[in-house]
């Protein structure tokens, strides 16, 4: 793009006064990015009648101003559209007897924000924006949804020990995957949530990361909780090898509006391995429960939880009584295709219960410079939980 047409496109988002030369100056050296990603998602539910088959695209535009004077801002704008007719319950238009896709349709501003980085190795942002802690457990963006996660609020991430980085933020509404509308589900909850998170790099076993997760959401009393906890990742190598692993704790309870007294436990083992461009991962990630008191389970509302507990999402929510989740993982490369497969076993932490077994397969090849391509399968089987339930994932995503 020339010079003369940037200068006119900017022009043409602020029309009725003019910027001051610092500010022009930051548009034109901004970037912009578009992508796209078409999705067709099918469904099939056990306990409910009809398939879901959901063909969705999400379009979504950003700008970023170049730094000026300490100072950037961007703007980001998703629109999810639905691809031929409704024929999956999106949790909006109604079709209870389909399974949900929560893919309802909608424009929204998904970022929003104004950064500033004049003070030494900090930068401090307000607005609406994307927050993604360690590995999404606690705090995540969803971002596997059409609808992203996203908050509004104020953070501040600050580099001054070395090998250390400290973020903390206030959140004040989060913005859910079920907007820009409410629907069945609420779109927006208020909160008056701190989040902080400490990340050290200077251990010779690995990196260290301890963080505290004050959450008062207004509108989900019983989600609100003070988790804190303790997460260690590494890895060795050896001529052939590399091994890598994590470890975690964490504890929760009862905070702000919440009326459940509660304490809960969750912890995480992994141990995985790489070699010659195969990989191999078991692990075992506990949340605790009782099965006799309703509402004391440890739980997670924040996280990005399709990364967790299996594809197929059946436990969003922890069930009363607690949860095991132990699974094993491989992975690799055939002619430019990425391949994995993931199989868990899910138990009842408290009580024992076998909750039932899951296989979820992925496979994602990049066709072109500006493309990629990926099959997705999940499929639980229940035992003394829930219902069977299969989905498929076809998606193609183009970014320019």
């Amino acid at each position: 793009m020339s010079k003369n047409s940037k200068l006119y496109y900017s022009s043409l988002l602020i029309p009725f006064f003019s910027l001051p030369s610092f500010a022009i100056d930051a548009i034109e050296n901004g970037s912009a990015n578009l992508d796209f990603r078409y999705r067709y998602e099918t469904v099939d539910q056990d306990n409910i009648a009809n398939t879901a088959h959901a063909s969705t695209l999400r379009s979504r535009f950003n700008f970023t101003t170049a730094v000026q004077s300490d100072f950037q801002a961007q703007i980001e704008v998703d629109n999810v559209a639905v691809i031929g007719g409704d024929n999956h319950n999106d949790s909006h238009n109604g079709l209870t007897d389909h399974p949900i896709v929560a893919d309802p349709e909608g424009t929204e501003i998904n970022q929003a924000w104004l950064a500033y980085s004049g003070i030494e190795k900090t930068q401090v942002k307000y607005g609406r924006q994307r927050i993604n802690h360690n590995n999404q457990r606690f705090i995540g963006g969803v971002g596997w949804r059409q609808n992203e996660q996203t908050y509004d609020g104020l953070t501040i991430n600050n580099q001054w020990f070395e090998n250390t980085k400290i973020s903390y933020g206030y959140i004040n509404n989060i913005n859910r995957i079920f907007g820009p509308d409410d629907g069945a589900q609420r779109a927006d909850l208020d909160a008056k949530t701190h989040i902080l998170n400490i990340n050290h790099q200077g251990l010779a076993i690995g990196k260290l990361s301890a963080y505290s997760y004050w959450l008062d959401i207004k509108d989900a009393p019983a989600a609100s909780t003070h988790t804190t906890g303790l997460r260690l990742t590494g890895k060795a190598e050896t001529e052939k090898l590399t091994y890598n692993y994590s470890a975690e704790y964490a504890r929760q309870s009862d905070y702000g509006n919440n009326t459940t007294d509660f304490d809960a436990d969750y912890f995480l083992f992994e141990l995985g391995m790489e070699a010659g461009g195969l990989s191999a991962k078991v692990g075992l990630e506990v949340l605790e429960g009782d099965s006799a008191l309703a509402g004391q389970s440890f739980r997670t509302p924040l996280a990005t939880l399709h990364k967790f507990n299996g594809w197929a999402d059946q436990f969003l929510n922890t069930p009363d009584a607690g949860l095991e989740d132990r699974y094993f993982q491989v992975g690799g490369k055939v002619s430019g295709i990425a391949l994995k497969a993931v199989y868990h076993q899910f138990d009842a932490q408290d009580s024992g219960d076998d909750y039932g077994s899951e296989l979820n397969l992925s496979a994602t090849k990049k066709i072109c410079e500006h493309a990629v391509v990926a099959l997705k399968y999940a499929n639980f089987t229940a035992d003394d939980f829930a219902s069977d339930v299969e989905k498929v994932w076809l998606q193609m995503v183009i970014g320019f």
